[in-house]
This record gives structure tokens, C-alpha cells and sequence, in this order.
């Protein structure tokens, strides 16, 4: 049975991250003593998530929008190499100084206004892209009522074509993975594999290629994965390779030839959307997997976290033009 709505936006608010970068206020100390270009954003704007919820300075969905400042410099810091050990001193810091700050200090609330104005005009972004630099998560809020992909990470390789993330408009919508398989492999189900953060407390940082495998990939096992199992089989036409912009020949502006980009024959999964709060355990470079039963066996494909749970906040904004909520609701 599928959640309500309102449920499913109450499961995004307790992700607490959207993908707007803010600008944060923390005392010259402080800034004068972080070590990198990486660090210092990871402070501020970790710095201003604690004074927030000291001091409640902002609405609803800029707070959510200020938590994803953070998470976007902590998934950057990750990726560039620093680790949560490394940070934690920089962070104890900051919510040290964010509690003996005064919540009515004119440079706070002039932070306060500062986040406002650019948590409005970012939601009038109808797009964004949250990439690694290995995979990438597109987010669509363009045109609430098509169905479309909200957001999506493509895999296309000589095995299949493949596309995993938020399907729908902005106000129902599912959490899928769509499959085209090149060699005619119909699987009969399918589940998804998450980390067991309580079990395994540092994740496998994966570099292999990606593809259809036979074997487990290292990390994962029935003890300490979590399992989340498709339901909804069924086979659709849809989007499975990022679009490419071409003249009415076919050809890039590079001048690559493309062909006709459009919707084709697919599998759908669709997984429920507990796991959500399971994958936003995860470090941002580890992967989850999901997991094909078929009459010859299983087969598994890889798909990095990335900066999931940021563009799913960013697709639960509230809508740019009205005053209604959206909601993602799988």
C-alpha cells in the first residue's frame, strides 16, 4: 500500500537536503583556522544549520534548503578526499559558536535575508545537475504534470540501457529503475541492495566499471545489505539515454551523429521509498545495487549515490508559481 502524499513530503523534510548552495555567517575565528578550500564551506555552512535550529531564523523549505548547503560541501569535501574524521573537529567547532552566538545579531540576520533571496530564485531553477564527476543526477521540476524523469541517473552500456530515480509528475510520482536489456533478459523480479549502516559502518568505494554482472559486487551480502524489493512489474516506453540537443539531421553541435532520440521498449521496477532514508546514510562515492532474478540466475548492476537524496529534496520544493507543496510520493 502506497503512503499518502503528505507522508512521502514528511520523508523528505526528515532528509533535510535540497540542493541550494547558501551563504553562511560564522565568526572570523573560526574561518581564519579552517585548513582548505574544501573545509570551509563544510563549516559555514554547517555553522548556520545549527544557528537555524537554535534560533528557527528561516521557513520551512530555505531550512531545508540551508541543510543542503551543507550536504552538498560535505559530499564535495568527501570526494576530493577529506574524511568525516577529519571534519568532525571543524564541526564541533562550528556548532560550538553557532550556540554562543546571539540569534538577533545584525550580521546573522543579514545572512538570514541573504539565504531568503537566493532560496526564491532558486526555485525558479526548472533544472540542475548534480554531478561526481563519474555519474550524474539530472533533476526536472519543469512542467509539473508530464511524466517525465524528476530525477534520474542514466547507465547506458554495451549490456543495456538503463535509468533509476524519481519517475512521474512533481506531485505523484515513483521511485523506478527502467531497463532495456540488450540481450532479451526478462528478469521476473527485482530488489534493491543499500548498506547496512548499522552493521558495516564505512562503505566499499567501488571504481570498476559500470555494467550487468554475474557476481555480488564487493561490499554487499544478505547480512549487511538492506533489501528492498520492486513491485509493479511491467513494461513501459520510456527515456533511457540522457537527451543529447541535435539539428533535424541528427548531429550535435560538435557534430556527432545521434540518430532520433525517443522514448523505447523498457522493463519497470518500481521500489518503494523507505529506502530513501537508507541511501541517505551513505557516503556520496559508494554505490547501491540493484538486483535482476531471472531464470539464469541473478544478475546486478551498480548505480553511485551521488548527490541522490539533494535532487530528490530539490524535485519536493514547493512549486515556484504557487503556494501548493509538492510532494514525491512512491
Amino acid at each position: 500500500m502506497n503512503p499518502h502524499p503528505s507522508v512521502k513530503w514528511l520523508i523528505v523534510k526528515k532528509l533535510a537536503l535540497t540542493a541550494v548552495a547558501l551563504a553562511a555567517c560564522v565568526t572570523a575565528p573560526l574561518v581564519a583556522q579552517t585548513a582548505d578550500d574544501y573545509t570551509l564551506p563544510v563549516v559555514k555552512r554547517y555553522f548556520m544549520v545549527q544557528a537555524d535550529a537554535r534560533c528557527h531564523l528561516l521557513d520551512g523549505p530555505t531550512s531545508q534548503a540551508l541543510k543542503a548547503g551543507y550536504l552538498q560541501a560535505r559530499n564535495d569535501a568527501l570526494r576530493a578526499g577529506l574524511t568525516m574524521t577529519y571534519l568532525a573537529p571543524w564541526l564541533e567547532k562550528a556548532r560550538t559558536a553557532a550556540y554562543q552566538s546571539d540569534c538577533a545579531a545584525p550580521s546573522l540576520m543579514a545572512e538570514v535575508n541573504t539565504a531568503e533571496g537566493g532560496f526564491r530564485r532558486f526555485m525558479a531553477v526548472p533544472h540542475l545537475e548534480l554531478s561526481s564527476g563519474r555519474t550524474e543526477w539530472l533533476a526536472n521540476r519543469a512542467y509539473g504534470d508530464d511524466q517525465v524523469w524528476r530525477l534520474v541517473q542514466y547507465q547506458n552500456t554495451d549490456q543495456a540501457d538503463m535509468a533509476f530515480g524519481i519517475y512521474g509528475g512533481l506531485e505523484q510520482n515513483r521511485f523506478s529503475l527502467m531497463a532495456h536489456f540488450k540481450d532479451g533478459m526478462r528478469p521476473y523480479s527485482a530488489r534493491l541492495l543499500v548498506r547496512n549502516t548499522d552493521i558495516l559502518t564505512t562503505g566499499m568505494i567501488n571504481r570498476a566499471s559500470y555494467g550487468i554482472s554475474d557476481t555480488l559486487p564487493v561490499g554487499f551480502s544478505d547480512y549487511s545489505s538492506l533489501s528492498f524489493m520492486a513491485r509493479g512489474l511491467s513494461d513501459v516506453t520510456a527515456d533511457l539515454h540522457p537527451g543529447v540537443k541535435t539539428n533535424l539531421a541528427g548531429f550535435t553541435l560538435t557534430g556527432d551523429y545521434v540518430g532520433t532520440q525517443g522514448p523505447e521498449a523498457a522493463m519497470r521496477f518500481d521500489f518503494p521509498s523507505r529506502a530513501w532514508l537508507a541511501i541517505a546514510k551513505l557516503d556520496p562515492r559508494e554505490d547501491i545495487v540493484v538486483e535482476f532474478n531471472t531464470e539464469d540466475g541473478p544478475r546486478y548492476a551498480r548505480f553511485e549515490v551521488g548527490d541522490f537524496v539533494t535532487g530528490l529534496s530539490y524535485v519536493a520544493l514547493p512549486a515556484p508559481y504557487t503556494h501548493n507543496q509538492v510532494n514525491t510520493a512512491s
